[in-house]
Order: C-alpha cells, then sequence, then structure tokens
C-alpha cells in the first residue's frame, strides 16, 4: 500500500528504521506469557521441558522447581513427548517523534529430553503521532479463517488498519517501554493498567482529558474499564468525578455503570453520593434493577390496555352473543370473559399470555375463566368456534390443575349454546 498522506509517508520511513527486538525483551517475554511444564508420567518420572533433564517428583503439588537448571515448572501428567505453545506480546519504542507499538509472535516448543526451543517473529506495528492519529504497517494475511494467518515471507510494510490489527495488539506489554513525551505528561509512566489495549490506551491519553485525569490519578482499574468502554465513560462521568472526590471506589467498574444507568432510568440523582456510593453493590444493582424492570412492566401493561382499548368496540361487536353463558357443575363455575379488564385481570392472576398476545382479538375463540365455589381462579378456557370443541385450558403458569378434565369435558358438552349463540335463528 503506498503512502497516501504526510502521515503515512513518515510512517513508511520511520518503519524501515526500527533495530530488531532485543535479547532481554524475548527473555522476558519466555518468562512470562509462557507456561514452562514439567512432563511427568504415571511412574513420577519428571522431565524439564526447559532443559530436557530428567528427575523424580513424588509431589501432590501443580509446581515443581526443576533440580538441574532452577526453573520453576507448572507439572503436566500426560504421555505426550512434545508440547507447543505460541503467544503474542508488545514493546513499546518511539521513532521520529511517532508512538509505535510493535506485536510479536512468540512459538517455544518443548520437547523430552531436548531443551527448550523459541523463535519470535514480528507480527505488526501499530503507529500514533502526537495529536492521536494511527496507521499500521503489517506482514500480509493469508487467505483463510484464523485471524493470525500471516504470510511469513512477506515484509512489513503499510496496510489498512483492521479489526484483525486490533485484536492480536492487545497483548502483554514490556515493562521497560518508551514513550512520546505528550503520553509521558498526560500519565502514562510507570505500572500500566492490567487487560488495557496499549494502543487503544495511548489513543485516549492523546485524544480524552478524561482518561488523563484518571491516569495522572492513578485509577488504573477505572483507566482499563473505560478505555474498552467509552460510551459507558459518556454516560458516568459526571459521577465518576463525584466518586473521585469522596475517594469512593467501586470493586467491580462495570456493575457500578450498570447501577448508575439503573438510577437514571428509576429517575434518581446519579450525582447524589447516597444513591452512587452503596455498601453493597450488587445487593443495590439487583435492587434497583427489580426497580427499573417493575417500572417498564407497568409501562408495557399501560401500553397494552391503551391497544387493547383501541380494539374494544371490535370485541364487544363480535363476543357480545356470547356474555352470559355459564357452565357449572356441582364444583366448578365457567363464564366467558365479558370484557378487556377481565382479561388483563386472568391473566395477571394465573400468570399467562391470555391478554398480552391478545386472545379478545382472535375471531375464531371464545375465552372462558372457570371457578370455583369460593370464587379462586382455576383455569382459562379457549373454545375454537370452527372446531366446536376446546383446544386449550391452562391453570396457574400454564399447568394443568386437578379438575383440567372436568372443565374440558363440561365445555364440550356445553359446545352447541356457543354454535346457537353464533347462528341465532
Amino acid at each position: 500500500m503506498k503512502p497516501r498522506n504526510r502521515f503515512e509517508k513518515a510512517v513508511a520511513a520511520s518503519n524501515m528504521k526500527l533495530s530488531p527486538v532485543s535479547l532481554k525483551t524475548i527473555e522476558w517475554a519466555l518468562g512470562n506469557i509462557i507456561v514452562h511444564i514439567a512432563f511427568r508420567t504415571s511412574g513420577h518420572n519428571c522431565t524439564c521441558g526447559d532443559c530436557g533433564a530428567k528427575f523424580d517428583h513424588r509431589g501432590r503439588g501443580k509446581s515443581v522447581c526443576c533440580p538441574h537448571c532452577g526453573h520453576r515448572l507448572q507439572v503436566k501428567d500426560t504421555l505426550k513427548r512434545k508440547n507447543v505453545q505460541s503467544a503474542y506480546f508488545s514493546s513499546l519504542e518511539v521513532a521520529d517523534d511517532l508512538q509505535v507499538q510493535r506485536v510479536f509472535l512468540l512459538r517455544a516448543v518443548c520437547r523430552k529430553g531436548i531443551k527448550l526451543e523459541t523463535s519470535c517473529m514480528e507480527v505488526c506495528r501499530l503507529w500514533l503521532n502526537a495529536g492521536g492519529k494511527m496507521a499500521v504497517t503489517s506482514r500480509a494475511r493469508t487467505l483463510g479463517w484464523y485471524m493470525d494467518s500471516f504470510n511469513w515471507c512477506t515484509g512489513i510494510d503499510l496496510k489498512l488498519l483492521s479489526e484483525v490489527h486490533w485484536v492480536i495488539s492487545d497483548t502483554y506489554v514490556y515493562p521497560r517501554y518508551k514513550v512520546l513525551p505528550e503520553l509521558r505528561r498526560n500519565g502514562m509512566k510507570g505500572r500500566l493498567p492490567d487487560a488495557c489495549h496499549p494502543a487503544r490506551l495511548m489513543k485516549a491519553l492523546l485524544t480524552d482529558s478524561r482518561i488523563e485525569t484518571m491516569m495522572k490519578s492513578k485509577e488504573l482499574q477505572a483507566v482499563a474499564y473505560f478505555v474498552s468502554r467509552p460510551l459507558d465513560l459518556d454516560t458516568c462521568w459526571q459521577s465518576y468525578k463525584v466518586a473521585a472526590r469522596h475517594h469512593y471506589h467501586p470493586s467491580d467498574y462495570g456493575l457500578w455503570c450498570d447501577t448508575v444507568r439503573l438510577l437514571e432510568q428509576c429517575g434518581k440523582d446519579i450525582h447524589n453520593a447516597k444513591y452512587i456510593f452503596p455498601k453493597d453493590l450488587k445487593a443495590a444493582h439487583d435492587y434497583w434493577l427489580g426497580k427499573r424492570n417493575k417500572a417498564e412492566e407497568k409501562r408495557r401493561t399501560q401500553e397494552q390496555i391503551a391497544k387493547a382499548k383501541a380494539k374494544e368496540a371490535d370485541f364487544y361487536k363480535e363476543k357480545s352473543r356470547y356474555f352470559g353463558i355459564v357452565i357449572s357443575d356441582n364444583d366448578i363455575e365457567i363464564s366467558v370473559l365479558d370484557s378487556i379488564e377481565a382479561f388483563q385481570t386472568e391473566g395477571s392472576s394465573l400468570h399467562h399470555c391470555v391478554f398480552q398476545c391478545e386472545y379478545y382479538a382472535k375471531a375464531d375463540s371464545v375465552i372462558l375463566s372457570a371457578h370455583d365455589r369460593q370464587g379462586n381462579r382455576i383455569e382459562t378456557v379457549e373454545f375454537s368456534l370452527s372446531q366446536g370443541k376446546v383446544v386449550q385450558s391452562r391453570g396457574l403458569c400454564n399447568s394443568n390443575t386437578e379438575y383440567h378434565d372436568r372443565i374440558v369435558g363440561l365445555v364440550n358438552a356445553n359446545a352447541y349454546r356457543f354454535l346457537e349463540a353464533r347462528t341465532p335463528a
């Protein structure tokens, strides 16, 4: 890809001046991002994956120190003789007043009886200027479903920044890094936030003063969360400032931001310490979630009632001829639901969807409610006019009750009454 502007030309020129990765960087990556293992067989014979020496280990611990090379190893009970690991890591450097994140792929091969074999290949470089503008130089990708399908025979040239580069550059960073004076001025020095994308962090520090404020305050957990969730930062920034002034540090920023949004949806003041500094964050989150859900359910019910009222005239026109039909025996009384309000009450009492699914608007059905002699609801019955029989009868939470067969039998035995009402003489 040819450079299209002055910034890309500067990136292409600086891309040729970078030196190979240092041995100290590779040694750090090998010691921190690769799992060093000891092959152990059922006979407690262990083989060090680093130096290849054999030793005996009968302990039950998950780790052991090799008596030959002194490396701490993770014990792995296996009969395999080979273990291959690959992992990405990064280093941060400065070249010609440009910040660059260099991404490397480290590959380690452990074989029984042989010293650890490693190889390190540079994959891509993410470039930033002092204004936060970004570009990428990378190896060419091959066809395939995997994001790390790179052609290792190609050089690192200017490419279009894609999601692949963002994903593979979200890596561990070598702690001895160099950054632009602007980044150091904005708080990027010392330990970096855990689980935070390095390039996104640098871009945010150069373009967003709010991230700069948190970085200078050493709120690394907040930085790591908000760098990857800028929409949450827009919503919760004012609340965060209040929390920072009162030295309140949530244990879980994701849960805290959700709580702030719930408070706002419930009409509460999200700048009030009474609400945004809960002692038990999870309990407060669950409480306001319940409040929001109840309010949302009430709103939906009101909308459904308004929608039902619009169809009320058609309901009375089509179903009023069946009103007054009552079927009973010694224990049960079954009557037609004769109003929109009756449908809503029936659905709320028995916790089913007779109202939400608008059974009052079904032209082919008559809906009845079965009660006992004390007035307690038992089941809701749907009678099909075209089939002349009951098509379903549902009790609490759509379950069948002990009266189910009696109710269905009673309504079917009186099917002629509905058919006579449908076609009056």
